[in-house]
């Protein structure tokens, strides 16, 4: 029987150590957030023998270092530990320069103010018809809002029936919350199925798709070139994986934070122009995502001896507890940063930096705009146990929540 130490490799020391199971670690569903601001003792930089054993980094600064420079640390894996895909991601998992051309149509043409123009509309509506599709009073949040909201968003982006949207959650929910690296794969499996049969159709007659992110794709070019069907295929799984279950990670955290802290629900339906800046604040102090890298190289990394094949995970949601880089970094501080914002890395940083961070700002924003002023008196339902989900994205497993329904719409 195999033990965690062996998982240790010689050039690891001992006082780097620290158990550190960010996938099924009891501690993390019972206590997430103080299990992870009792890591701010640990080292910046520090190895964990579970999973097959990886570096786990943890401050602002290094997390951004990690980011920012590929020729050490490579996308060629972005799971701890490395879960085999049945599709190589465009731009996921392509390093500078190959990244580049990728990373532009994105930004350009994908996540354009022209392809997403019609997408806040989209969203407003549908967190209305959400909303007024539940029992008066009370809901559970993540599985009546939080996991359909972004789905529907996703398909209207791309021009997919609504009617799918049930069959996309049991594959959303597999990839990111599967117990087994067979649950993973089925879902990706089933999702990037489905996603090439309905890609095949499009591309029959694309004209009579009106979905904009559809369109910007199919005009796109990469070096003057179209894009090719297996392109515009892991382009369109990478937008299915990376627009679900982060946003809908996101809300659930930022849902509960405001069911149990009155003062800053008020503020925001007070004065709903802080909207925007209380998201970057709760974005930053409940980051969600677990996010791989792989060493391409033996190196010295700030003192850290660090071998060619070693995985590394950037743990956002310890990174954004960093109290080197924000002071009471436990503290939920809608006028931190003032006049320059909060600076945090929920969205990644340097070549990777997450192209849909509009997009996903747009839906968290709009969730509280529509949301907090028909749920007067918002709170937790009597009794609720709270627990937290491990995994890729950290999220709120279930949430019961009621408000008084007098005065909801």
């Amino acid at each position: 029987m195999t033990s965690m130490t062996d998982s240790i490799p010689d050039h690891v020391p001992a006082d780097l150590v620290f158990p550190f199971d960010y996938r099924g670690d009891a501690q993390i569903r019972e206590s997430l957030w103080d299990y992870l601001a009792s890591m701010g003792d640990r080292p910046a930089m520090f190895f964990s023998p579970d999973l097959g054993g990886y570096w786990v980094v943890t401050t602002a600064a290094l997390a951004e270092e990690v980011f920012s420079n590929h020729e050490i640390f490579s996308v060629r894996s972005v799971s701890v530990p490395k879960l085999e895909s049945p599709v190589k991601l465009i731009p996921n998992n392509y390093d500078p320069p190959e990244h580049a051309p990728y990373r532009r149509m994105f930004t350009q043409n994908l996540f354009s103010p022209r392809a997403l123009s019609s997408l806040e509309d989209v969203t407003r509506r549908d967190a209305r018809a959400l909303l007024n599709a539940m029992t008066p009073g009370r809901c559970e949040f993540v599985g009546e809002f939080a996991e359909r909201l972004p789905i529907d968003v996703f398909l209207a982006g791309m021009g997919v029936d609504p009617a799918h949207r049930e069959q996309f959650l049991p594959w959303v929910r597999n990839v990111f919350s599967g117990a087994t690296k067979e649950e993973f794969g089925r879902g990706m499996a089933e999702a990037s199925t489905f996603l090439a049969e309905w890609l095949k159709k499009q591309m029959e007659a694309p004209e009579t798709n009106g979905g904009g992110m559809f369109q910007a794709m199919i005009a796109s070019r990469i070096d003057g070139r179209a894009l090719t069907w297996d392109e515009m295929h892991r382009i369109t799984v990478m937008l299915f994986l990376g627009g679900l279950d982060t946003v809908t990670s996101e809300m659930s955290h930022v849902m509960y934070f405001l069911a149990g802290s009155p003062a800053h629900r008020q503020r925001l339906i007070d004065r709903p122009a802080d909207i925007p800046k209380a998201v970057e604040e709760m974005l930053r102090r409940f980051s969600i995502a677990n996010i791989g890298r792989i060493v391409v190289k033996d190196t010295d990394f700030h003192g850290v001896r660090l071998k060619a094949g070693d995985p590394v995970l950037i743990a956002t949601p310890i990174v954004g507890l960093d109290e080197s880089a924000f002071e009471n970094a436990t503290t939920v501080d809608f006028d931190r940063g003032r006049a320059r914002g909060v600076r945090h890395l929920a969205f990644g940083a340097g070549p990777h930096l997450c192209p849909g961070a509009y997009l996903a700002r747009t839906q968290l924003r709009v969730m509280l705009e529509e949301l907090l002023p028909r749920m007067p008196g918002l709170r937790l339902q009597p009794g609720a146990k709270i627990e937290w989900r491990a995994g890729a994205d950290f999220m709120v497993r279930e949430l019961p929540l009621e408000w008084d329904a007098v005065g909801s719409a």
